[in-house]
């Protein structure tokens, strides 16, 4: 049976906690033995537009209860959309390839855009509701038992609690019953209507905008129509009366966050703000967000990450046509703008290489990584300068240059072996002009003695002014400013190897599904698994049984490149001097 099947099928807690991977003992532990107040901790975030938003926490065992409870949901709902094509048709928010850029490009365009806010959306969506639809909807219909057990798993204090893994879906399943009556009545209007969360939006093309959605009383204020506001009061829920806002063509038209007027895109207030932040962080080190006093200046780097994120996600976007993009060739090409882009490389730059908060390691794979963390925490006592010890307890205090396509992309640097030498060869270039520039740690590329980087050791050779082959055996080689190049121990005499050698061979016998490992494969096929696979399924959940000796040589050279380096700022401090190559 699929998943909506057995969902159906359950009838009691004892049939239901196994589709949790619950056995039903620890389903009922949680639910009924845990008190109710000890399962959430509460804090609060502040909103953009003012005041807080109250967050709720769950413990851990029922934060994963709810994460498999919303997984669960999740299959259900692919397989239902699967034969309604329509359904979840209005909603954006909280599904994978929809976001607040398909919210919004929906109403690009347009002479009217109506923005319309829920009144807490969350806290409306109560136990009686949530228990109610699971036995109510046609498409689920579930026995009684078992949507009292789903309302106790989601609910907290008798509402959805926004900060548990099972809000969102709950609350978009709900949140379609909205969707199906505005449909309806954008359809008999003439409008186009989309959710995202608690946000609605419609819009239209039409010489005046239909009453039944909203009217405008004295020339500027809108207000919302009386059918509207009665299909809304009638499903439970209220509108947000203050958060009510029309705009006009020739004014500028936002959906969600994003200005829809030509394009989808970022506010220029929005970059702008962002762009004077970054110019703060480069120069001083710190910067102030919008809403900050002036002695609350931060050198927390993740909101404006965020920020930067968030921009280049909209700007990159490859729905534009030629005539919009300007820079484009022919309608097929994309190019984005190239002041976001550069700003995000930038700070980027700033972030991993010039003002790191630890060594960072730059490696050829995601599976690389996983290896180092998981070698790392076993061997940490052995190596205090990359995992200290804080409360008798080894901390692993190592970066890594995330793989991933965006930052490749941005930090213009290809995959693997070649990314690396691209980062060796422009790395100068790319650290020099932060009037800021603290360079505290090393960022040491880590190669395989193989062929595979033959481009990395020509380039890095250039800037040693030392031969770098796969038979040199030189601990470490630096590179200038606080660059590193270190390769995978050679052995004696050396030989090529990669990093997946450094494991006992019976953990690289492992079979997994009557496969074997292939470490020449970088994913597999079906006759044997490859290196995500091993670091994801045998690497990782067994690092406390794995023997990690043969990491150690490497270890040690990676250590040896924070002990050299740290003598160089002490040695620069000393003489007031930047790191150089000649230090």
């Amino acid at each position: 049976m699929d998943a909506l099947e057995q969902l159906k099928a359950a009838k009691t807690l004892d049939q239901f906690a196994p589709l949790l991977g619950f056995t039903p003992k620890g389903l009922s532990y949680i639910l009924y033995v845990v008190k109710s107040e000890a399962k959430y901790s509460t804090f609060e975030i502040p909103k953009k537009t003012g005041g807080t938003r109250e967050i709720k926490a769950p413990i851990p065992q029922l934060k994963l209860l709810q994460l498999r409870l919303s997984k669960l949901l999740e299959q259900c709902v692919r397989q239902i959309r699967a034969e309604k094509k329509n359904y979840w048709q209005a909603s954006h928010g909280f599904q994978q390839g929809k976001t607040i850029v398909s919210n919004a490009k929906a109403h690009k365009r347009r002479r009217f855009v109506l923005n319309i806010d829920l009144s807490d959306f969350f806290g409306t969506i109560n136990f009686g509701r949530v228990r109610g639809f699971f036995i109510g909807d046609k498409s689920f219909a579930l026995s009684p038992t078992v949507a009292t057990i789903i309302a106790q798993i989601a609910c907290h204090d008798n509402t959805l609690p926004q900060g548990s893994p099972c809000s969102p879906i709950i609350s978009n399943l709900i949140g379609n019953i909205i969707d199906v009556r505005l449909l309806a009545l954008a359809r008999d209007t003439n409008c186009t209507y989309t959710r995202y969360a608690d946000d609605l939006t419609f819009s239209t093309n039409k010489k005046l905008f239909p009453t039944e959605i909203a009217i405008n009383t004295f020339g500027a204020e809108w207000k919302v129509g009386k059918r509207l506001e009665s299909e809304i009061s009638r499903l439970g829920f209220s509108v947000n009366q203050a958060k009510t806002r029309m705009s006009q063509r020739r004014s500028r038209q936002t959906v969600t966050g994003l200005v829809v007027n030509a394009k989808v895109n970022v506010e220029i207030e929005y970059y702008r703000a962002a762009r004077a932040m970054c110019n703060a962080l480069f120069r001083t080190g710190k910067y102030f967000r919008p809403s900050d006093k002036l002695e609350d200046a931060t050198d927390n780097l993740a909101p404006l990450e965020g920020t930067l994120s968030h921009i280049h996600f909209i700007k990159s976007r490859r729905d534009r046509s030629a005539r919009v993009n300007k820079l484009a060739k022919e309608a097929s090409e994309f190019r984005q703008p190239h002041a976001p882009l550069a700003l995000y490389r930038r700070f980027l730059v700033y972030k991993n290489f010039v003002a790191p908060t630890a060594p960072v390691i730059v490696t050829e794979g995601t599976s690389d990584i996983a290896y180092l963390r998981c070698a790392i925490r076993s061997l940490g006592k052995d190596f205090p300068l990359l995992a200290p010890s804080k409360d008798g307890v080894q901390t692993p205090s190592v970066n890594f240059l995330r793989s991933t396509p965006t930052v490749r992309e941005v930090l213009n640097l290809g995959n693997g072996a070649a990314g690396q030498a691209s980062l060796v060869a422009q790395y100068s270039k790319l650290i020099e002009g932060y009037t800021s520039r603290p360079l505290k740690f090393p960022v040491i590329i880590l190669c395989d003695n193989d062929d595979g980087p033959k481009t990395v050791f020509k380039n890095a050779k250039t800037k040693a002014s030392v031969e770098i082959s796969t038979t040199t055996t030189e601990p470490f080689y630096y590179l200038g400013d606080n660059l590193y190049l270190v390769k995978v121990p050679e052995g004696t005499p050396p030989q090529i190897l990669e990093i997946e050698a450094l494991f006992a061979q019976s953990v690289l016998d492992t079979k997994l599904d009557g496969k074997a490992f292939d470490m020449k494969k970088e994913h597999g096929n079906e006759t044997a698994y490859g290196k995500v696979v091993f670091a994801e399924k045998v690497v990782k959940p067994n690092w406390k049984t794995i023997d990690f000796s043969g990491f150690a040589p490497l270890l040690e050279r990676l250590q040896g490149c924070v002990e050299h380096y740290q003598k160089i700022v002490l040695h620069s401090s000393s003489t007031a001097e930047a790191p150089s190559a000649a230090a």
